[in-house]
């Protein structure tokens, strides 16, 4: 990454915000976002604070803008890791999106997502990206395979909060034998639970 400083009007008049963004994307990926204030991303990253400002509005909103653009690096990396089609594809889909390359992803997400608990009023775009939109990526998942209408925000939930907790259990113990073998055994539990909604 270069240090020299960017001037921003130059960087406003030749449209490199999504340059920008990728560069603080970058940066917070390598060192987090812990203590890290929006002065202080804008001298890491060589422009003026007013530039950031400018282009993002608050470091909540550059964070939330963030997390989009690294997870839609992380489904296009894994072939569009974050559509699994089937119940049983689940395990496909885990093992390409928890791959080693994408575990700083992981890590940068479950930071923002413990201040946006803290926070949920500032950080509401955030949550609705990752709480909302997965819930609904999963609930018409289920209600795809014959989920009933009723059961599928709790299966959907169930299936977000087991995916969720084990991709932290990844980062905090690293045993990846251990937590693959979990998920697999909740696919397949899952699939149980598929073939009492065919009855």
């Amino acid at each position: 990454m270069s240090t020299d400083r960017v001037d921003g009007r130059r960087l406003r008049h030749q449209q490199r915000r999504p340059e920008l963004l990728n560069m603080v994307a970058d940066f917070v990926l390598e060192h987090g976002v812990g203590g890290l204030s929006l002065r202080s991303l804008a001298t890491a990253v060589g422009v003026s604070h007013g530039t950031l400002l400018h282009h993002f509005g608050s470091k909540e909103r550059l964070l939330t803008e963030v997390v989009e653009l690294l997870r839609q690096r992380m489904a296009d990396t894994a072939d569009a890791a974050g559509t699994p089609h089937h119940v049983e594809r689940l395990r496909q889909w885990w093992q390409r999106t928890t791959a080693s390359h994408n575990l700083p992803v992981y890590r940068l997400l479950f930071e923002i997502y413990a201040q946006a608990v803290r926070e949920p009023a500032t950080y509401e775009r955030y949550l609705q990206q990752v709480v909302r939109d997965s819930l609904t990526l999963m609930q018409d998942l289920v209600i795809a395979e014959g989920c009933p209408a009723e059961q599928a925000p709790l299966v959907a939930s169930m299936i977000v909060a087991q995916a969720r907790g084990l991709q932290l259990d990844l980062l905090a113990t690293n045993d990846r034998e251990r937590v693959d073998q979990s998920f697999a055994m909740f696919v397949e539990l899952l699939t149980e639970l598929k073939r009492t909604w065919q009855q």
